[in-house]
């Protein structure tokens, strides 16, 4: 069967969702939203979750399954699984993906984010929505990603990677006056998404809690100098079966009281509000869609990828972070940025399915 007759067809989808992670919830949350647009282009949808313990579960009510997601703060665990009709945990790998064209993660955060998840499909000879292993890994890495983007010239906030036995050896203080880094500065493990372990230090005596805080995700951490009053701005990049790159509106976030956009901000919808920036020049939006294009292509992720950016009050564009495997809830930025360029949400989930099954095994 050739790849265009395979996807004119009804394609069959697993989704695999929740995760032994902080972020087993706001997988859950999206769920509902990615399994209603996929069933409005007819593709025949199947569930797998992860729960909180790590254990894998087949779902074959998919009513019973959205019924019990659409709680508020539901989160995927061994007991709330076994309560939903038709759920059955099964053993790793569960053998129900190989009876389908694709697979559509939702696992935020690591092992979703970081590449393993896809190098586990990729060794079963599974398409996969979104990145391949070696875009995902790159991109979750905050220092692989930087040294990669210094090479093709992407501004980055001044910073230093300590690894692990530099810490055990000698104080933060030091690494940090050797970088010439001034504070405040901002702590993050170099592994991890949506904002885990991340602290603003703005004096020296908080610099041991905030290291202790990142390292509880990485050994390695990366230090980066904290920009004051600056605009934390995003943007998405598609592209599609046929190499062409479509770029997102860029959407800011802006924390209550100054603070920084980190785990503890993220799940708390009251203190930022995400809204599309249409103050912004002509000239500062051709950068930002520039950039995040070219970060794109110097990580070598397909599918889609989340770029973020600080612009700086002296108007300098600094890359931040990427995540390949962003939210997909309606309620997201991501999608808020698609949708104003002209996107239905049903259009966002589809396309990357689309690309998945026109995408050769093994090609990226």
């Amino acid at each position: 069967m050739s790849e265009s007759e395979k996807v004119n067809e009804k394609s069959r989808v697993a989704i695999l969702f929740g995760g032994a992670n902080s972020d087993n919830y706001r997988s859950c949350r999206q769920f509902n939203d990615v399994l209603a647009a996929l069933q409005k282009r007819e593709f025949e949808v199947g569930a797998v979750g992860i729960t909180l313990e790590g254990a894998w579960v087949v779902f074959n009510d998919l009513v019973a399954l959205s019924k019990s997601l659409a709680q508020k703060d539901y989160e995927l665990t061994n007991e709330s699984a076994a309560a939903i009709a038709g759920s059955e945990i099964t053993d790793f790998p569960p053998r129900v993906f190989i009876a389908y064209d694709v697979v559509f993660p939702l696992v935020l955060g690591a092992p979703g984010s970081d590449g393993r998840l896809a190098g586990l499909f990729e060794s079963m000879g599974v398409r996969l929505v979104a990145s391949d292993s070696l875009g995902s890994a790159i991109a979750s890495d905050k220092s692989t990603i930087k040294l990669l983007l210094e090479a093709v010239e992407v501004a980055t906030p001044k910073h230093v990677v300590v690894p692990d036995k530099a810490w055990r050896r000698d104080a933060l203080s030091s690494v940090v006056r050797a970088a010439s880094l001034k504070l405040p500065i901002v702590i993050k493990p170099c592994r991890g998404t949506n904002g885990v372990g991340i602290t603003i230090v703005r004096f020296p005596r908080e610099m041991k809690d905030a290291v202790a805080i990142a390292r509880r995700f990485d050994g390695r951490f990366l230090a980066e100098e904290y920009q004051e009053e600056g605009r934390y701005l995003e943007c998405g990049v598609f592209e599609d079966s046929e190499r062409r790159n479509f770029i997102s509106s860029i959407v800011e976030t802006k924390v209550a009281d100054g603070g920084i956009f980190n785990y503890i901000t993220r799940t708390d919808p009251s203190t930022f509000t995400q809204e599309i920036a249409k103050d912004l020049s002509e000239e500062i939006m051709k950068n930002i869609k520039e950039t995040a294009e070219k970060v794109f292509e110097a990580t070598k992720t397909s599918g889609y990828l989340q770029v973020e950016f600080i612009l700086t009050k002296e108007n300098q564009l600094l890359f931040l972070e990427a995540n390949a495997h962003p939210y997909l809830g309606k309620d997201g930025s991501f999608a808020k940025g698609w949708l104003d360029a002209g996107l239905d949400y049903e259009d966002i989930i589809y396309a990357p399915v689309i690309e998945a099954l026109r995408r050769p095994l093994g090609m990226v």
